[in-house]
């Protein structure tokens, strides 16, 4: 982390070549450590976010892909099962991940939130999942009902679920 070269430009080189959307910059920011470490929970290696020899070998004979759903896509099947809070539910996973698929947020304890809705290491042993399923934008949408099915409603997601405005419309339709 921090790292601005000839090195980290290599990485990202290499990253982008799988499929990830990450600029070529050669500066191992904070988007740089999250794309290796969904790269290495793609090609089954320990995921540290950094690159040693296990991840280098991988990025250059691993055939992993890391494209993943637009946002758009995204945005469009969180609707879908979400369909008591569609705008909601897609203003939630957008403050969580901006629709990132591959979002990975590291946490001071050393525990991690993945994917769309940032499901926490510990949510995702309760649900059954592994970091690898949780960066699926299926299941962690799937996931993130389930949760959202405990209570019907967002308090898994309390500070995300703050920034969201009802419409007037949507407003008019509850009542």
């Amino acid at each position: 982390m921090g790292q601005h070269d000839a090195c980290a430009r290599e990485v990202q080189r290499l990253l982008r070549a799988k499929g990830a959307d990450i600029d070529v910059d050669g500066n191992f920011g904070p988007q740089t450590q999250r794309r290796v470490t969904a790269f290495q929970v793609l090609a089954g290696l320990k995921p540290n976010g950094v690159v040693g020899d296990a991840t280098k070998k991988a990025l250059y004979e691993q055939p992993v892909r890391m494209s993943v759903w637009p946002p758009e896509k995204v945005r469009g099947r969180i609707r879908e099962v979400f369909p008591e809070e569609p705008d909601r539910a897609v203003v939630i996973a957008d403050c969580q991940s901006f629709l990132d698929p591959l979002h990975i947020l590291p946490n001071t304890n050393g525990s991690r939130n993945w994917g769309v809705f940032q499901i926490s290491d510990i949510r995702l042993r309760d649900l059954g999942g592994t970091p690898r399923q949780a960066l699926d934008p299926e299941w962690n949408i799937r996931a993130a009902k389930r949760l959202w099915d405990q209570h019907r409603d967002f308090r898994h997601w309390p500070h995300c679920d703050r920034v969201f405005t009802p419409s007037p419309e949507s407003s008019d339709t509850a009542r």
